[in-house]
């Protein structure tokens, strides 16, 4: 009797089996750690971009806003900077030109909120900005010496505005926060020459 077709299988052996499975665990094993280091540099970019855009409308809107400083009408007599500090500002501006500051966004504050990481506007709950770090504001003053708390606000002639901001989320791999700093110089056309 002819027993050849015994030998004769079609089929893989245990050994083959075992070594196409240890092989596909070490190309999934693959797969996911070129996945997973993409999504945590897609996820580190996207915290990146957001920080980028809260920084830089915020000092947008800081920068449009204090340029207005001591905008009035000829019989005006109020200064265009009200307060001075390090990390806070108001200012003061006649739009309407009806001759006084009591109209809505013609009395403006921005102040900083450790506590919170906030720039607030005009002490309201909604901010301008999140995540912000430090908000450094220096005076350069008529006779050109720099301060952060000038003495007398009518000698103020540029105002130099530093915001930082930090991500969200600590990074993954090292566990500290990204941060950004932007700085703008502001020279209101609207104070004493």
């Amino acid at each position: 009797m002819d027993r050849s077709w015994l030998r004769k299988k079609n089929g893989f052996t245990m050994i083959e089996l075992l070594a196409g499975i240890l092989i596909s665990a070490i190309l999934m094993a693959g797969f996911y750690s070129v996945f997973f280091s993409q999504q945590t540099a897609f996820s580190a970019q996207e915290q990146m971009a957001e920080m980028n855009q809260n920084i830089r409308a915020a000092l947008d809107l800081m920068t449009r806003e204090i340029r207005l400083a001591g905008y009035k009408n000829s019989t005006s007599t109020f200064n265009g900077v009200a307060t001075a500090t390090s990390n806070s500002i108001r200012i003061l501006a006649d739009l309407n030109q009806d001759g006084d500051t009591a109209d809505e966004n013609e009395d403006i504050s921005y102040t900083y909120n450790a506590g919170s990481l906030q720039i607030c506007r005009n002490g309201v709950g909604l901010p301008v900005a999140d995540n912000i770090t430090n908000l450094s504001l220096q005076y350069t003053l008529k006779d050109g010496t720099v301060t952060s708390a000038p003495a007398n606000l009518a000698d103020i002639r540029k105002i130099t505005i530093s915001i930082t901001a930090r991500t969200t989320h600590p990074d993954q791999r090292t566990g500290a926060y990204r941060s950004i700093t932007l700085s703008s110089d502001i020279t209101p056309r609207n104070l004493a020459s």
